[in-house]
């Protein structure tokens, strides 16, 4: 049998995600109607599939689905071009349950809204289509992507999930691939699923394959995040992107003093030196909060742009605002769940006037829920620990006297004026923090039924000890990523918004004993007696206790980064157990430290079989 390319008349294209990765970006148009060199995504699939013959093609799209009907609606081409919505997102199997109408009876393209193709000859394709039984064919890359897909030397897909992905015989699939109406019979009937969970069932059930083809000569590029984007524009045109390597939007506006790097920006009065950043203008995106803000800075609105800086499990969102030359960092924030949210503001004004160093708040909007402070863009306390050769002691000398200060003009301050703080340490709360160790340490990460009876009375002592002395002002959180440097030199405490009244001792261990930084005994020692306070070694076992029980749940929850610090933690712990004369927590350390190493053994030994 014979088809060309020709023959194919119908296309879904599909165009339905969130494209979260690429926020803010996203959120002023939905991913396929990006443009690259002014051109959106959407209408450069669409003219490809065109000019291969299609003559009718269904568009799905969930996210701002409005922006794809009017962009549909207004192009002129030769095909079609119909839009189904997706009230819930249905996958890129499931898309093709309601669309079984559009279909008909003959084969159809099946293409991704988001990727660039460029010199891609449809015609190998449909060979291999013909190939497959005229069942299913795809095309692959060997050379570009995570290439998670293995083909046998036939080109039949064998496996969409390897477990050597970029190794040997390993291909990526560029979301381009020519389908029978047999396929339809291997999806669910309705609601969500994924094209690939259809050829798996095909293939199990039935020994049904997608032929797979490369073509060299063909460019692909997923523009899922910044940099991918950035790398289409370079990749289709590199001599205009050397000169200017960065993607301006029409509208934007520069002043004389912004050096770009990488940027992507389409909107505001931008200046300033920016690296790898996303910029849009706040007029270009749904944000009546931080247009309070804008409005409380002084800013027109028209001129401001924003970069999205993420979104924290404190319920804060983060922004950084650009007025030309003038930053400030944008929060949105929560206060039901946390109520310390809506106290920073405050908090901020006192610390400053107690003298201790904190970013100066710029803007303050409460109905809105809306903070913008002073823009520390420098680096923290935990990088500039960690260089090679640094001065540790002339690093933290400063930062341990700025915390006697908070501990006791702060003090002064916040009891004078009555403020609002979160509930003081106490037995509860530390009691609290032993719960946490015990549940995302101890038993998820370690698998121990229970902490030991002996370590749990230990840390009952710990708590009673710390209990017992005098209380100041606590910042809850005083870790060296928490302590930001100006351009000056000079630095300044953030994330204080859960302090309360509490041990001196956790804030300093805190510090002094953070897992992120690796200070030795000896300059630990030096700093504690800049600022003496009473049974450090005892704020060091609570404090690290109830880090390790954060750490185990970050990465219980799909933050795994946080793992890495546990055997630094436990290394901590060991060392403030022993200060503390804590026999029990301290082997119990040494037990999970040997554990950990364990751990580590087999993650790193799995890793090398890999690379072999």
């Amino acid at each position: 049998m014979t088809i060309k390319a020709g023959d194919v008349k119908k296309a879904v294209v599909l165009a339905a995600g969130l494209g979260t990765r690429l926020r803010p970006l996203t959120l002023v148009q939905p991913k396929p109607l990006l443009p690259v060199w002014g051109v959106p995504m959407l209408e450069r699939i669409l003219s490809m599939l065109e000019s291969w013959g299609v003559e009718e093609i269904a568009v799905n799209t969930h996210w701002q689905a409005p922006k794809v009907r009017q962009y549909v609606q207004s192009r002129k081409g030769r095909a079609k071009v119909t839009v189904a919505e997706e009230p819930e997102i249905l996958g890129t199997g499931g898309v093709l349950n309601p669309l079984r109408y559009f279909l008909g009876d003959g084969p159809f393209w099946l293409v991704n809204g988001d990727v660039v193709a460029e010199g891609l000859d449809p015609q190998p394709i449909v060979d291999a289509f013909v190939r497959s039984g005229s069942f299913a064919a795809c095309w692959l890359s060997d050379t570009h992507g995570p290439r998670t897909v293995e083909a046998d030397p036939e080109g039949r897909v064998c496996n969409w999930k390897s477990d050597v992905p970029g190794d040997n015989g390993t291909y990526t699939y560029c979301g381009c691939a020519l389908l029978s109406r047999q396929v339809l019979d291997y999806l669910p009937p309705s609601g969500f699923s994924t094209i690939v969970q259809a050829y798996e069932k095909a293939m199990m059930e039935d020994a049904k394959f997608v032929v797979g083809v490369t073509e060299p000569d063909a460019f692909w590029g997923d523009a899922g995040t910044l940099e991918s984007y950035l790398e289409i524009h370079n990749a289709l045109d590199p001599d205009r992107f050397e000169e200017n390597p960065n993607v301006l939007f029409e509208g934007v506006k520069l002043v004389d003093s912004a050096d770009l790097g990488g940027c992507v920006v389409t909107g505001g009065l931008v200046g300033g030196a920016f690296e790898r950043m996303a910029l849009v203008g706040l007029y270009q995106i749904d944000a009546p909060r931080l247009a309070a803000l804008a409005d409380a800075l002084g800013w027109p609105r028209a001129d401001v742009a924003c970069g999205f800086l993420g979104a924290r499990g404190s319920d804060r969102s983060f922004w950084r605002f650009v007025h030309g030359d003038d930053r400030a960092i944008a929060i949105e924030y929560d206060d039901e769940k946390r109520p310390e949210n809506a106290r920073y503001a405050s908090h901020a004004r006192l610390l400053a006037e107690a003298g201790v160093p904190v970013p100066r708040v710029l803007a303050d909007v409460p109905s809105a829920k809306a903070l913008a402070l002073e823009d520390i863009d420098g680096d923290s306390l935990e990088d500039r620990a960690n260089r090679r050769g640094a001065d540790l002691l002339k690093l933290y000398a400063p930062v341990v006297k700025a915390l006697r200060v908070m501990h006791e003009k702060g003090t002064e301050a916040a009891l004078a004026q009555d403020v609002t703080l979160e509930p003081p340490f106490g037995p509860e709360l530390y009691a609290w923090e032993h719960d946490l160790f015990e549940t995302y340490c101890v038993k998820e990460r370690f698998g121990y039924d229970a902490m030991p009876k002996d370590v749990r009375a230990e840390l009952e002592d710990v708590a009673a000890e710390l209990t017992r002395q005098r209380p100041v002002l606590v910042h809850r959180d005083f870790q060296s990523s928490n302590v930001l440097y100006r351009a000056d030199g000079s630095f300044a405490f953030i994330d204080f918004q859960g302090m309360r009244l509490g041990a001196a001792a956790y804030d300093l261990a805190s510090l002094l004993y953070d897992p992120y930084v690796p200070l030795d005994e000896k300059s630990r020692a030096s700093l504690a007696r800049l600022y003496p306070v009473e049974k450090l070694a005892f704020g060091a076992v609570q404090r690290l206790v109830q880090a390790l029980g954060a750490f185990g749940r970050l990465a219980s929850v799909g933050q795994p980064q946080f793992g890495r610090h546990v055997a630094p933690a436990l290394q901590n712990l060991l060392a403030a157990a022993d200060e503390a004369d804590l026999d029990a927590i301290g082997a119990f350390a040494e037990d999970l430290i040997a554990k950990e190493e364990i751990r580590l053994g087999h993650f790193h030994h799995h890793h090398d079989d890999e690379e072999e």
